[in-house]
């Protein structure tokens, strides 16, 4: 899996790897320095392992940051804005 977008901290690109057996995604978010939030973005590399939870139709786990000035970890969701509009459109 890749692909690319931007957020409060910067511009980022994302890979990662998806199990059809275990609904589980591992992605890498990696910034492009310079871009977003010049305090906060330092080109860093961010990891996000996510399962889904078809009970609220959403992927959930956790984002990990761990760089030699700052790590830290937090709750992660990673939803559709409009599911039946997925489905209907393949």
């Amino acid at each position: 899996m890749s692909g690319n977008g931007f957020d409060r901290v910067g511009t980022f690109k994302m890979l990662g790897t998806y199990s059809i057996k275990k609904h589980r995604m591992n992605l890498t978010k990696t910034y492009q320095r310079g871009t977003g939030d010049r305090t906060e973005n330092i080109g860093h590399k961010v990891t996000i392992q996510v399962i889904w939870n078809s009970a609220v139709g959403q992927f959930e786990g956790k984002w990990r940051v761990k760089t030699s000035n700052y790590h830290d970890e937090n709750k992660f969701e990673l939803k559709y804005e409009n599911l039946e509009e997925l489905s209907a459109n393949p």
